[in-house]
């Protein structure tokens, strides 16, 4: 079962951001909790959009995912920020009913596509995602401004 994640599982999601953010070298840089979660998902104001995937009465999984305007395609996209499901649940469909619940919202919302980037080396969410239908835009390297720099330049605005 697809849904929304209730402020009771807050701490649960949490577990689930820090598993997939500990898949990476090094860790996750900031170790979520069950408080970033109500603030930032399930407050009045919701960052991002999130489902959760039930399964066997455990949160199997989970999407998150952003509208934006795609000028490229003159409408809105949604841009899936984190696919996790735990790996005891994968191969049962789960990430695929995930995809398609966030697809279908987001489609509902003006969406037309849905775009995300795929780990370097993870050669196991690159077959999901080409068993999705997803093809890759070829030659686009992800960037990121974060820390001091992002300051920097964030401080360059006029007030």
């Amino acid at each position: 079962m697809i849904r929304p994640a209730r402020d009771d599982e807050a701490e649960e999601v949490a577990a689930l951001f820090n598993a997939i953010n500990s898949l990476d070298e090094g860790g996750p840089v900031v170790t979520m909790t069950g408080a970033h979660v109500r603030r930032d998902l399930l407050g009045p104001a919701p960052l991002s959009i999130l489902r959760v995937a039930e399964a066997d009465g455990v949160l199997a999984g989970f999407v998150t995912g952003n509208i934006v305007f795609d000028s490229t395609r003159a409408a809105g996209g949604c841009i899936v920020v984190d696919l996790y499901v735990r790996p005891e649940f994968r191969r049962r469909g789960i990430g695929r009913a995930l995809m398609a619940a966030l697809a279908a919202e987001t489609r509902a919302a003006g969406a037309v596509c849905l775009w995300w980037g795929v780990d370097e080396g993870d050669d196991e969410a690159t077959a999901f995602y080409t068993a999705l239908g997803a093809g890759s835009e070829g030659g686009f390297e992800g960037r990121i401004l974060v820390g001091a720099a992002f300051d920097t330049i964030a401080d360059e605005a006029a007030p």
